[in-house]
């Protein structure tokens, strides 16, 4: 897409409700060995040269203006490699269904949605719900495969006619409504209770929710209460290091209009609402985050660096632990304790194994 179809585009999506974003496309390894971007995920273009975009899940949290998508398309310019996505959250959410043979089991359970893309495999289904309870969830097999991802607040999805990176085919709509035709409020709506429906389904396909705790990767099992001690002691240990190496994960949280102050930093909550009506850009700093601890004055409540992490990602327990294990110095931990392979090298890294 150049920067004329992105904006012709993106200034529908606008008018429906959604946040749009720039996608951006697969890149070269670069010499330097930094990262770059796959195809898949938000990006910006400096100097004639696609980057990742950092705190571009801000607008999961706020609606993207049209000023915005106008200074997106200038940066887009003649090239015609970019992609299109939307952010989800504001009361939007994706169903994924990876596997062809999942379909009429999942659909049996969702309301049908008149909105539905397709890319490589599987359908994407839109919908809304309240994203404060429905929250982004991974369903996959003991062999990590993937049967459905459920994408609410924090995530975001690739649309037609972005380049799918595997196929270098554009995705394409199923239906024959797109989400520039349907305004957000009148997508179909599911119940706060649609991860655990999706969970029971896929529980004969192989699903297995014990991947999603964490699990000891040393020695033998040991008895339930020894395990949940060591589990406690893990999430413990990672919270008393964030809160001792503040500098290594605040800011790379992109908390909304996010400062440093004497002793640590501060924020907007922006995941909660205003307790006087305001709007997000007129609310105060309200959630200090310092060494002894966090907490958002705006209402009193107190958070662990695990329990920020989750709110301000949308993501579970076991992924905000992932998250920081990634920004904490390399200390060797006392306990090693994993939620997936990813996590298994990075632990294995630092004690030198």
């Amino acid at each position: 897409m150049n920067a004329a179809e992105f904006e012709e585009v993106a200034l529908a999506l606008v008018a429906q409700g959604y946040s749009p974003l720039v996608i951006a496309p697969r890149c070269p390894p670069r010499p330097d060995g930094r990262k770059v971007p796959e195809g898949k995920a938000p990006g910006v273009r400096v100097g004639g040269e696609w980057q990742l975009a950092h705190g571009w899940d801000k607008w999961c949290y706020e609606q993207v203006s049209e000023h915005l998508v106008r200074a997106w398309g200038c940066m887009i310019g003649t090239a015609d490699d970019a992609g299109i996505g939307v952010a989800l959250g504001r009361g939007l959410i994706c169903i994924d269904i990876d596997q062809e043979y999942l379909l009429d089991p999942i659909l049996a359970i969702l309301p049908p949605s008149p909105v539905q893309k397709k890319g490589k495999k599987g359908v994407s289904l839109f919908y809304r719900g309240d994203t404060d309870k429905i929250r982004s969830r991974n369903y996959r097999t003991k062999e990590r495969v993937g049967l459905v991802d459920l994408l609410a607040e924090g995530k975001q999805t690739v649309l037609p006619p972005s380049i799918h990176p595997d196929t270098n085919e554009p995705y394409y709509w199923w239906t024959d409504l797109t989400l520039s035709d349907v305004h957000l409020e009148d997508l179909p709506e599911l119940p706060d209770d649609i991860a655990e429906k999706i969970a029971e389904v896929l529980k004969r396909f192989g699903y297995d929710p014990d991947r999603e705790r964490l699990a000891l990767v040393r020695g033998d099992m040991p008895a339930r209460s020894a395990c949940g001690a060591r589990a406690s002691s893990v999430f413990r240990q990672a919270n008393d290091d964030a809160l001792a190496n503040l500098d290594c994960w605040v800011p790379k949280l992109h908390l909304y209009r996010w400062r440093r102050k004497f002793g640590g930093y501060e924020a907007v909550a922006h995941w909660r609402s205003s307790s006087t009506g305001r709007a997000l850009e007129l609310r105060k700093r309200n959630l200090s985050i310092v060494r002894e601890g966090i907490e958002d004055f705006g209402d009193g409540r107190k958070y662990t660096p695990i329990d920020l992490v989750m709110r301000a990602r949308g993501c579970n327990a076991s992924a905000a632990l992932d998250w920081l294990l990634e920004r904490l110095p390399d200390e060797e931990p006392e306990i090693v304790m994993v939620n997936g392979p990813n996590t298994l090298e990075r632990i294995r890294a630092r004690e030198g194994m």
